[in-house]
């Protein structure tokens, strides 16, 4: 009789252990998944924020270029007007 149920109890267990085991290895795939799209998700924002910081540049490149001509022309008719006043 002990021998019989020590067979039954083992025999209840045993899959209950595999279940556990099959459901950790779903666990771990289902997290290497997550942190693979997370991953992706972080790489693309990045590229973004790349891409945004080369747009910035270069539009400030353009407004610093507008500026230093505006300056050079200010200073031309400066020194028209100074030179006509004389």
């Amino acid at each position: 009789m002990r021998r019989k149920l020590a067979v039954l109890l083992v025999a209840t267990l045993v899959p209950m252990s595999g279940a556990v085991a099959c459901g950790q290895a779903v666990e771990d795939r289902v997290k290497q998944e997550v942190d693979k799209q997370v991953q992706k998700g972080e790489d693309r924002v990045n590229k973004e924020l790349e891409k945004g910081q080369k747009k910035l540049e270069k539009e400030a490149g353009k407004v610093q270029k507008q500026i230093e001509e505006g300056a050079q022309d200010a200073k031309k008719q400066a020194e028209k007007k100074a030179g006509s006043g004389q």
